[in-house]
């Protein structure tokens, strides 16, 4: 990666419900998400139409055992990382999973 000026940085642990303030969550709980990971906040981007890059061997410094790396974006279009937080955080609360769940296997029940 080439070294920029400015950009923004988000770490999945900004937007996680299950940690604290102290723990290095950013948005008010009531917006948070349960279980927040990096392909949502890839998926926010993704809609929201932002330059980003996606690091996944960074780790976020306050949870640097169980990180899963960061998303960095670039500022253009974006007027301060506050308003860029919570537009992320709409729309990530919104997912209900972006991650496929495997099929459930159906039991034949055949009579013979």
């Amino acid at each position: 990666m080439l070294r920029r000026k400015r950009y923004f940085v988000l770490y999945p642990e900004y937007f996680n419900k299950s940690l604290s303030r102290k723990q290095g969550r950013i948005v008010p709980k009531n917006k948070a998400v349960e279980n927040c990971t990096l392909s949502k906040i890839v998926y926010a981007c993704k809609y929201l139409e932002l330059d980003f890059e996606v690091e996944k061997d960074k780790k976020y410094s306050k949870n640097w055992w169980a990180s899963e790396g960061r998303v960095i974006i670039n500022p253009e279009g974006i007027e301060n990382k506050t308003d860029l937080i919570r537009r992320v955080a709409n729309i990530s609360r919104k997912l209900k999973k972006v991650e496929k769940t495997p099929d459930k296997k159906k039991k034949s029940t055949s009579k013979k």
